[in-house]
């Protein structure tokens, strides 16, 4: 009722806090639609991996970290180079195959079992944040490309936004599918383990949506200035972390 509410409002003021107007353009809506899927899918699924890791496998926290540290290094690798590349290559297709990844990425994670070594989850971890890394600098630049240059810093303002609630949503709709007692010793393990797989399923099938989503919606045609070049940004990898 509020989000409604709210979107009335700015409709109808003279100076609206979110001009909806800049949802006409398709690079602007779907770098928010991405951004909202992967934070949704990938970044959300993460609470979900890391009470696997340390009450189904038997990790303390610190082990549980570490687990994560070779795909957050090739994160920030990765996002480092394709920062370079994305003047090369459209920005539309660093997105479509990072989102791409990350599906590919999240239905490995079904690997892991209960019965599982910490190394079942590499190949999803590595495939998946190998997509985050080209994703991030990408939607970055089509966010704040697809608006008028003094609008910039609404356009940031608004793609976090889209982000933290896709984290919010994520949570709550994917742990919806996961027996949490279970997850925390007071069920089968096996059941968490059933439960996050379909999580994990569930994610890759937005992650692979949002994917296509993005070819159709981010055109070159929509995008009014090129951010040149964006340093590596801490908060998407922290999320990531």
């Amino acid at each position: 009722m509020l989000l409604t509410a709210f979107v009335i409002v700015q409709a109808r003021g003279r100076v609206p806090m979110l001009p909806l107007s800049l949802f006409r353009s398709g690079a602007f809506t779907g770098a928010q639609v991405t951004a909202f899927a992967i934070s949704a899918s990938f970044f959300a699924v993460f609470l979900y991996a890391t009470i696997y890791l340390q009450h189904v496998l038997g990790l303390s926290a610190i082990e549980a970290g570490l687990v994560y540290l070779p795909g957050t290094i090739l994160n920030f690798v990765v996002a480092g180079a394709s920062s370079q590349v994305g003047e090369k290559v459209p920005h539309r297709i660093m997105i479509s195959v990072g989102l791409a990844l990350v599906a590919i990425g999240m239905v490995l994670f079904t690997l892991a079992g209960t019965g599982s070594s910490w190394t079942a989850v590499l190949p999803g971890e590595l495939i998946a944040l190998f997509g985050v890394g080209l994703f991030n600098p990408s939607v970055i630049a089509v966010a704040l490309g697809s608006a008028p240059q003094e609008q910039s810093g609404l356009a940031a303002g608004v793609n976090d936004t889209f982000r933290q609630a896709g984290i919010a949503v994520g949570i709550a709709g994917l742990g919806a599918l996961i027996p949490s007692a279970a997850g925390i010793g007071g069920g089968n393990p096996q059941e968490f383990v059933d439960g996050l797989h379909n999580a994990f399923l569930a994610g890759a099938g937005l992650a692979a949506a949002a994917a296509v989503a993005s070819f159709f919606l981010i055109r070159k045609n929509n995008v009014h200035h090129e951010v040149v070049e964006l340093p590596v940004g801490a908060e998407p990898l922290a999320q990531a972390a």
